[in-house]
């Protein structure tokens, strides 16, 4: 109406959108010095927003806010005024303003108004107005509840239970029916619309696909919930692509542009870019650029993408450093254009969002004056920052099932209703007045929830018109919210009980699968074929680990390559850490070579070899590392020659030795296995026996994990066998952790090996009796567990509690199904 008017000559001024309103009001809220920095200057200034459409909508004069009656009050004021005066300054209506200035002429020759519970005063003024023009103005007013109508209460557990209950109730509506509109009413239903979602596709979808119940061979029902356009998937691809190609590529970005659904080529490249993906994340540093996306999308069978990676680069090339936002929003569609964006083949809903995000956008591009020249990382910012606050719904909600809030539904009329959350706590609403307006003028001017006794009035006008939108009507009570019990609503008062609905007898799929299984003969085959030749078994020591902890998990990791995607992390992680750890040492004794040149050196020597080792180990990482993970790694330094240092003063108490190998191949064979192992580290004593060391930075460094029946962590008992028993005289782990930084571990004689534990003497764990008997136990038990995985033994975990708590398998091997619970009840809450 106002860009009819404006075109009339009837009014001046600029229309301003939404969109830009929101990043005014942003604007003027964070450059607000009085806002402390804890305050979230967004989501003030979205209520501040809300306010100001609040002053307007019920016609309170701006003069009677200022010298408000609390800090809240004057802020908004203030904000208020700025806003007022920007608006004056360049010309802008927005949609607040303009409601007072549109000519009805433009709406000629009437309206009708529908699913109005109330007219603001600033609606009924400009209806009065408009019918005094000779506008015809027609209220459809909903009829009123008939005594013959069908209304009855039910009470139910809890929240699920009464979605449950609901989505089972008009199941039995449609079944069999095509011409019904039933509707389910959820208060609140934006915040809990994932949950909502869930219990009814337990419901009717397993109906649908089983039964041939409610709706078959179409969509069960419909959600009329808006969401942010930016929670859209089609949006999400844009902003991810916009990503990729205007910040410094981190490995998570360039996982979300390979797996992007929305990109040219995806039919015939989905498989490579998977691959691509899963090679980036384990071989590729963090350090990847586009160039390096583009050479490997070329060399691993993705040419489209790696053609409009090079088209979309090119074109960035050519990009200033700032520009105004209506020259980026021409670039950003170009940019996505050439990144084959958005694909092809788009259902209905991903076309309504992909075209209102393409509106977005060119109301972005109309923000030059607002704004002026932004970077453009900074206009990406802004357009997402828009893209959050526009609410978007497809159109056109055909299911015959509609979920939807009280809100929304008005002016809608259904042939059977459910209304759920009936409590008292919900009904009436409590009150919940504008934070920024004072309060005596929304208690005068009558604003919504202002007080608890407008709240309950609009409750109960809710609640009428809910009775009046069907001929049947069912209002259901949960009994319990988070095991705190509640109370039925008082609006309830004289409607019966029902305790005979007809429920859909909600068949599962699984339970429907099983009634007509056939008859099968069943085994359980918990092996795969033996392994034949004498080549050396890719895995190591880490073979013998996973088929002790699970030899499931051994099989499929290792010989069908069953690996968890490596998952993207920002910062050193605990892997990385462990890593430089080994690095930084094994460069130390490579330098040293034995105790004795060690102790040749004084304290500043010992340090200035620490810092020599942990800088060669860190050069490495810092080559393919990024601008921030180099920064984490200048300060990871410093706790890495700490631990360094602190390893060279275990070694200086030890008794002489040399460092015999620094991870060294080694090949050694256990019963039909050849393994090829590379420990950590290995002395020679001054007995002329060896130690065998191995570096743990975790909190898994026990000599009870070589003693279990299964041990927890075979590697150093492997590591032994390699050697020879009889060349070994002390194994041992070094702890290299903040404050606790120790050998651990067992000694042929403490002579030799001063600190570790010696078989059979006192304070040496249960099981250690004598050296040999030990060292021939160690062989029997990995000599077991190398023959289990050569002959193919596949069964899951015997201790699924441990096993299963860092395995990413539970997919592929199902073992809740066998009945074996592999977390306890703390462990499932978090």
């Amino acid at each position: 109406m106002f860009a009819l008017d404006r075109q009339a000559g009837r009014l001046e001024g600029r229309w301003l959108p939404a969109a830009a309103s929101q990043l005014i009001w942003g604007r003027i809220v964070g450059d607000d010095p009085e806002c402390g920095p804890l305050v979230s200057s967004s989501g003030v200034a979205r209520s501040a927003c809300q306010s100001w459409r609040l002053l307007h909508a019920y016609r309170i004069p701006f003069e009677s806010i200022e010298g408000g009656d609390s800090a809240e009050t004057e802020a908004f004021a203030r904000w208020a005024r700025q806003y007022r005066e920007l608006l004056a300054e360049r010309g802008w209506v927005d949609g607040s303003e303009a409601q007072a200035l549109v000519h009805g002429s433009t709406a000629a020759p009437g309206l009708e108004l529908i699913g109005f519970d109330r007219l603001t005063p600033l609606q009924a003024m400009l209806l009065e107005r408009w019918a005094a023009d000779g506008l015809e103005i027609r209220h459809a007013v909903a009829p009123a509840t008939a005594a013959a109508r069908a209304v009855h209460r039910v009470t139910c557990l809890d929240g699920g239970t009464e979605i449950e209950t609901a989505a089972r109730w008009a199941a039995t509506c449609l079944d069999g029916r095509h011409d019904v509109r039933v509707a389910i009413v959820v208060p609140d239903l934006e915040r809990h619309r994932e949950a909502v979602r869930r219990r009814l596709e337990r419901v009717l979808v397993p109906a649908t696909a089983v039964t041939g119940g409610p709706l078959p061979g179409s969509r069960a029902f419909e959600l009329a919930v808006a969401r942010p356009l930016v929670e859209q998937p089609v949006v999400t691809a844009a902003h991810d692509l916009l990503d990729a190609f205007l910040r410094p590529p981190d490995l998570g970005t360039v996982s979300r542009l390979l797996r992007n659904g929305f990109l040219a080529g995806v039919a015939e490249e989905a498989a490579s870019r998977a691959h691509l993906d899963a090679r980036i994340r384990r071989y590729e540093g963090s350090g990847l650029g586009r160039s390096d996306l583009e050479r490997l999308a070329r060399e691993h069978g993705c040419p489209v993408l790696a053609r409009n990676l090079a088209e979309a680069q090119r074109l960035i090339s050519s990009w200033p450093e700032k520009d105004l936002p209506s020259n980026w929003s021409k670039g950003f569609f170009f940019l996505l254009a050439k990144a084959g964006w958005p694909g092809s083949g788009l259902d209905g809903a991903a076309y309504q969002a992909e075209q209102r995000w393409r509106e977005l956008v060119s109301e972005f591009g109309a923000c030059d004056e607002l704004t002026g020249p932004v970077s453009r990382l900074e206009a990406a910012g802004l357009l997402r920052e828009m893209a959050v606050r526009v609410l978007f719904e497809p159109q056109e909600l055909r299911a015959p099932l509609l979920v939807i809030d009280p809100e929304t539904c008005a002016g809608m009329r259904f042939d059977a209703l459910w209304v759920c959350g009936l409590d008292a706590a919900r009904w009436p609403a409590p009150a919940a007045p504008d934070p920024f307006l004072p309060r005596h003028l929304q208690l005068r001017h009558g604003l919504p929830r202002a007080s608890a006794a407008i709240a309950a009035e609009e409750s109960r006008r809710l609640f009428e018109r809910l009775l009046a939108s069907a001929p049947e009507v069912i209002l259901s009570v949960p009994e319990v919210e988070r095991d705190a019990p509640l109370l039925p609503s008082p609006l309830l008062s004289g409607i019966a009980e029902r305790g005979d609905l007809a429920l859909w007898k909600e068949p599962r799929v699984a339970q429907v699968g099983y009634a007509r299984r056939p008859a099968l003969e069943s085994c359980a085959d918990a092996r795969m074929p033996p392994i034949a030749g004498a080549a050396v078994e890719r895995g190591g020591a880490r073979l013998l680990e996973l088929q002790s902890a699970c030899p499931f998990r051994a099989q499929a990791e290792l010989r069908l390559g069953a690996r968890a995607l490596d998952e993207p992390a920002i910062g050193v992680d605990a892997s990385d850490r462990g890593n430089l750890v080994h690095g930084a040492l094994a460069n130390l004794w490579r330098e040293l070579g034995d105790q004795a040149s060690l102790k040749r050196l004084d304290a500043a020597a010992r340090r200035a070899a620490a810092q020599r080792a942990v800088s060669a180990a860190l050069a490495r990482a810092r080559g393919s590392a990024d601008e921030l993970l180099r920064h984490l790694l200048d300060l990871e330094a410093d706790w890495l020659e700490a631990r360094v240092l602190d390893v060279i003063e275990a070694d200086l108490a030890r008794a002489p030795f040399v460092v015999e190998a620094i991870e060294s191949a080694r090949v050694a064979s256990f019963g039909p296995l050849r393994l090829e192992l590379r420990p950590d580290r290995v002395d020679r004593l001054a007995d002329d026996s060896l130690a065998v060391i191995d570096y743990k930075t975790g909190g898994n460094a026990e000599v009870t994990a070589w003693l279990e029946e299964r041990p927890r962590q075979p590697q150093l008992p492997a590591y032994v066998q390699a050697f020879g028993p009889g060349e070994v005289g002390a194994v041992a782990f070094v702890r290299v952790r903040s404050g606790d930084t120790r050998y651990e571990g067992v000694t042929r004689d403490e002579g030799i090996f001063p600190g570790l534990k010696v078989p059979g003497s006192r304070g040496a764990p249960r099981g250690l009796d004598r050296w040999d008997a030990l060292l021939a136990d160690w062989r029997q038990r990995i000599e077991s567990l190398a023959s289990e995985y050569a002959a193919g033994v596949a069964r899951l975990a015997p201790d699924p509690p441990n096993a299963c708590k860092h395995c990413h398998l539970g997919a592929l091997c199902r073992i809740a199904e066998t009945g074996a619970d592999p977390m306890d009840e703390d462990e499932r809450d978090e």
